[in-house]
C-alpha cells in the first residue's frame, strides 16, 4: 500500500467538515464591525471619565458629558498621543486624559511668536493616569502663564 493509498478522499473529508461556513454578507459584517467599535469607544471613554472622576485633570473642575455649549465645562477625552499618529494605542487607557472641550482645543493652538509652543499643553509620564505638569502660556509671546500638576 502506497502513501497515497492511506489519504482520505474528497468525499470522506467534507463528510468530517460539515457544511461549508458561509460569512455574514458584507453589509451585514461591516455593521457587526462598527458596532463593535462603537462598543469599544464608549468603554475606553468611560474608562477615562471614571478614572478621572468626571473632572479636567488640567484645572480639577467638573466637567459634564452633554447639555451644554459651555467648552470649559464640556469634557472630552483627549489622546496624548493623537489617534493619526499612533492608531494602535487608540483604546490604551494610558494614552487618555480627561480635559475640557477648550482645553484640548488649545492644545492645537500655537503662539504667535513662539510657534513651537501650544497655549496649553502638558508633559510627564506616558501613562497619563500618573501626575502630569499642566502649562498655559500666553497665545501671542509664549511666556507660560500658569503652570499645575493634577
Amino acid at each position: 500500500m502506497s502513501f497515497l493509498d492511506r489519504l482520505p478522499t474528497l468525499a470522506e473529508v467534507r463528510a468530517t467538515q460539515g457544511a461549508p461556513k458561509k460569512g455574514l454578507p458584507p453589509v451585514l459584517e461591516k455593521k457587526a464591525r462598527q458596532k463593535s467599535k462603537e462598543a469599544e469607544d464608549e468603554a475606553f471613554r468611560a474608562d477615562i471619565w471614571k478614572r478621572d472622576e468626571g473632572k479636567s485633570r488640567a484645572t480639577g473642575k467638573p466637567l459634564v458629558k452633554s447639555g451644554t455649549t459651555d467648552w470649559a465645562k464640556l469634557g472630552e477625552v483627549d489622546h496624548a498621543i493623537p489617534r493619526s499618529a499612533a492608531p494602535e494605542r487608540i483604546y490604551d487607557r494610558s494614552n487618555g486624559i480627561l480635559l475640557s472641550k477648550e482645553e484640548n482645543r488649545l492644545r492645537k493652538v500655537r503662539c504667535v511668536e513662539q510657534p513651537e509652543h501650544a497655549v496649553f499643553n502638558y508633559e510627564g509620564p506616558d501613562d497619563r493616569s500618573l501626575p502630569q505638569k499642566f502649562v498655559w502660556r500666553d497665545h501671542k509671546t509664549g511666556k507660560v502663564l500658569k503652570t499645575r500638576i493634577g
